[in-house]
């Protein structure tokens, strides 16, 4: 196994949990992570299909790759670069999705580059497949403040009982991956890296294999363009700097009602995580269905939203396709 100083490293988890926070502070360091990838979901199927011994299909997937949506974003210079000849299929799978993280890397004049997408929680062993040394550092945040923020973007849950579920599920995976993988996969508690920043940044820099300055934290002079155009109301809050204003918010903002829906969904795994679950809500099978329909229903007016109008179908096709491959977001 590579040492933890050469491995790719991924940042996942729920949503709205602090990993762009996380990518802002590692990316002032000798790393580069670029905005969310995806495209190693997307082209999973193609990994699991084999064939890439072919140089043809192999220089096909290169394209493919080097013309994704989310990899246009990055504003790459130059051509998707040739996949040398003579690889297996694992071989040649692995250059080509690694070509636009280096690619980016040397952009950013890093030698070393890591990836920050949270679906990839649901993508663990697929990219072990991959980089059998990579790490996975699973941020974690309290599910009630992460309803509250989810519900406010144009993605994910759109209720507390729909964010209770997807958060659920969420810790339900990370603690399967670091069960399965336990010299790999560091879990990062959002509320622990905003009150001591400096512990817990280094404590993850340590296990990532990456020099630690106390400068990382100086989040609030990053560049703006590290954050997408498109997405960048969805983030102000790290221009004000690392800060404890949004743990708890729940306390203040859910009333009584949600605070127990959502321990009613969501109670083992708020209390297997260390938060104080409280009283769970006796939910009836008609509000069950109720929530669900309101949740579908506006998933619907979030994609015409998000995809057709903010983005303007640029990644229609593949966000379909994760849709009904169950990875939605």
């Amino acid at each position: 196994m590579a040492s933890a100083s050469t491995s790719p490293f991924f940042l996942v988890g729920n949503d709205r949990s602090g990993t762009t926070l996380l990518r802002l502070i590692l990316d002032r360091g000798g790393v580069a992570i670029p905005p969310e990838s995806m495209f190693l979901a997307d082209f999973a199927p193609v990994r699991q299909r084999g064939g890439l011994d072919d140089p043809a299909q192999a220089a096909r997937l290169m394209r493919a790759v080097w013309s994704h949506p989310r990899v246009r974003l990055w504003r790459l210079p130059g051509d998707a670069p040739t996949v040398p000849p003579g690889l297996s299929h694992e071989e040649a799978y692995r250059f080509t999705v690694s070509a636009p993280f280096e690619a980016y890397a040397r952009k950013e004049e890093k030698e070393r580059w890591g990836d920050k997408t949270p679906l990839y929680l649901r993508y663990v062993e697929e990219i072990d497949e991959i980089w059998p040394d990579a790490r996975f550092a699973v941020v974690v945040r309290d599910g009630r403040d992460v309803a509250l923020s989810v519900m406010r973007v144009p993605f994910g849950a759109n209720n507390v009982w729909a964010a209770a579920r997807a958060w659920a599920q969420g810790i339900r995976l990370g603690l399967e991956a670091e069960r399965r993988y336990p010299e790999r996969v560091v879990t990062v508690r959002y509320e622990n890296l905003v009150a001591q920043p400096a512990k817990e940044a280094a404590r993850v820099c340590g296990f990532l294999g990456l020099e630690f300055r106390a400068e990382m934290l100086e989040i609030e002079r990053t560049d703006p363009d590290k954050i997408l155009k498109v997405q960048a109301g969805w983030f102000t809050n790290v221009w004000a700097g690392i800060n404890t204003s949004a743990v708890g918010k729940w306390k203040r903002e859910m009333t009584p009602a949600q605070q127990q829906l959502f321990a009613r969904v969501a109670g083992p795994e708020l209390e297997a995580m260390g938060y104080e679950a409280g009283e769970p809500a006796r939910v009836a099978g008609l509000r069950t269905a109720a929530y669900a329909g309101h949740d579908a229903a506006m998933r619907g007016v979030n994609f015409v939203r998000l995809r057709l109008v903010q983005e303007r179908g640029r990644e229609v096709r593949y966000v379909l396709k994760r849709k009904l491959a169950g990875a939605w977001r």
